[in-house]
């Protein structure tokens, strides 16, 4: 059975070259799947993410995506 949390730390690779990293805190507690889902819905829903802290990524410039307790990389495109 897949483990569920509700903190997970989230890699942002942008296309520019840079990497954000972000501690992601959900409302509940989800599985990585759900986690990477939630991720993904997000990103498509509009043009900027504002992540706490006072940072923002503009969701086109993601290149890509992945937990950091894992390895598996998620891309994205909205195309």
């Amino acid at each position: 059975m897949a483990s569920s949390k509700r903190d997970w730390k989230v890699v942002f690779l942008l296309i520019s070259g840079r990497v954000v990293t972000h501690d992601l805190d959900l409302s509940e507690e989800m599985t990585e799947r759900e986690t990477m889902e939630f991720i993904s819905k997000q990103l498509d829903r509009g043009e900027w993410w504002f992540l706490e802290d006072g940072v923002s990524i503009h969701t086109s410039s993601v290149e890509s995506y992945y937990l950091s307790e894992y390895t598996q990389r998620t891309s994205f495109s909205k195309e």
